[in-house]
């Protein structure tokens, strides 16, 4: 098995909050869940290794970093995938119960990450 890091660029959109500083500090509370919810798949998960969260705030972006251990790229890229949306319901991301903020994206592209361009 190989740990392959692989990243997801993330934008989300505001349903149901104005454009205010009360919808800036929610989405910065929502990745602050996110970033716990990645941290306690890591504790469940000895695949997963290393998960990240780098964005803005202010454009409602987020990029997620996660190396997998898996026997081949694809199948990294399905667990990672399957790790990002676990995490993104476990924040309360897309749920019936608090649709706030929702991907832009049904699919986000994930990529390689190159440990030479890190």
């Amino acid at each position: 098995m190989t740990v392959h890091h692989l990243v997801a660029d993330l934008e989300f959109d505001a349903r149901n909050a104005p454009e205010s500083d009360d919808a800036f500090d929610a989405f910065d509370a929502f990745v602050d869940r996110l970033i716990d919810e990645l941290d306690n798949l890591q504790e469940c998960d000895p695949g997963i290794v290393d998960p990240d969260v780098a964005g803005s705030l202010a454009k409602r972006t987020v990029s997620v970093t996660m190396g997998v251990d898996a026997g081949s790229l694809e199948d990294a890229m399905r667990l990672f995938s399957a790790n990002v949306r676990a995490a993104l319901h476990a924040a309360e991301c897309d749920t019936s119960t608090w649709p706030r903020f929702v991907p832009t994206e049904k699919s986000p592209n994930v990529t390689h990450l190159d440990s030479a361009t890190n």
